[in-house]
């Protein structure tokens, strides 16, 4: 194999690529990154058998085709410090050589046939969504979703796909957000997708392209990658009973004034106490290092009757900052119970912090 290419273009590839190679382990196939030159392009494969991704780079000059591995952190650091010139790669013996003019460098390579193979579309059912629309609504919910959680369902999205809408779930069991698309599907399922793949689909689900499914992997596809991602087959909760139906009081408050009244107190602290009386509302820290925080929003609150809410700044600022209208609602019963935060098709149901 021998190529030239753009030193920007192979790095910027390099680096999304890495994020899907085994980091723990050098010693196995995965945690190199599988070069195949052919024609005039290059394709960069990686893969942890969790989830994959194999990106195509066009309009290169491929001297002669082939296959390379090469240790993607090595790699990402050679092509790093290289100038932003043409770069050439070349396989002789078992070895992949990098040379920019006088700068030259040789990294081991394992055997490419040993690299995984990447899953099939056919006989996978087709899901017909928008990727923005897909990518915009996991984002939507990705600050709820909890990591390592021994209840694996909720270490991912679950996407509860109705005839007339589809849920986008997530929950780290102190809130639950919900995000509800409109769309007609043809028919009705659910698939849970795991945390780590909708940080990398984020990067890139922005072009048109065709998704796959099946009860445990799904693919995407369209000319310049292939991603697949094995999915969650633990059974996620019945979200929908955790979700309040009534309320005794249902308020409206500007975005943009709570969100600078919160990262107020965020400096000083984590936990907060939000007081609501008739006229203003006072946010006040928590802390326990004598550290104190406290601010005020004067204003008709609409509160039939006063009340006060402690909680983690974090989860109502996530919120606020995934929204872009300019008022949501806080919908309350009491205030040791759950509370709900809206805005156009997306709620949060956060617990309330006891101290």
């Amino acid at each position: 194999m021998k190529l030239s290419i753009n030193k920007n273009t192979l790095e910027s590839a390099i680096l999304l690529c890495n994020a899907y190679v085994e980091k723990k382990d050098s010693s196995t196939i995965t945690s190199h990154l599988l070069f195949q030159a052919e024609e005039d392009k290059l394709i960069i494969k990686a893969s942890d058998f969790e989830i994959g991704i194999n990106y195509k780079i066009r309009k290169i000059r491929v001297e002669s085709s082939g296959f390379a591995t090469a240790n993607a952190k090595n790699i990402a650091d050679v092509v790093k410090s290289l100038n932003n010139e043409e770069v050439v790669l070349e396989t002789i013996d078992n070895f992949l050589f990098i040379r920019q003019k006088r700068t030259k460098y040789k990294l081991p390579m394992f055997n490419y046939e040993d690299f995984p193979d990447f899953p099939k579309t056919e006989g996978k059912n087709q899901f017909d969504i928008d990727s923005s629309d897909l990518s915009r609504s996991l984002k939507k919910i990705l600050p709820s979703i909890d990591t390592n959680n021994p209840k694996y369902s909720l270490n991912g999205a679950f996407l509860d796909i109705k005839t007339d809408k589809i849920n986008f779930v997530g929950t780290d069991t102190r809130r639950l957000a919900v995000y509800t698309l409109d769309k007609n599907n043809s028919q009705e399922f659910s698939i849970s997708i795991p945390k780590k793949a909708i940080m990398e689909m984020q990067k890139l689900f922005y072009e048109k392209i065709e998704i796959y499914y099946d009860q445990n992997m799904l693919i995407a596809k369209n000319d310049n990658f292939e991603f697949f991602t094995k999915l969650i087959n633990d059974k996620f909760p019945d979200y929908e009973k955790v979700i309040p139906k009534e309320f005794k009081q249902n308020l409206e408050f500007s975005t943009e004034d709570f969100i600078d009244s919160l990262k107020k107190i965020s400096v000083v602290t984590e936990k907060m106490k939000l007081h609501f009386n008739k006229d203003k509302i006072i946010f006040e820290g928590i802390s326990l290092d004598n550290m104190e925080a406290k601010t005020e929003l004067e204003m008709q609150t609409g509160v039939s009757e006063e009340f006060t809410l402690t909680i983690k700044i974090k989860y109502l600022l996530d919120f606020l900052m995934s929204i872009e209208e300019e008022k949501f609602s806080l919908n309350v019963n009491e205030s040791n119970l759950a509370f709900v935060v809206k805005s156009q098709g997306l709620s949060i149901i956060i617990m309330p912090m006891i101290l």
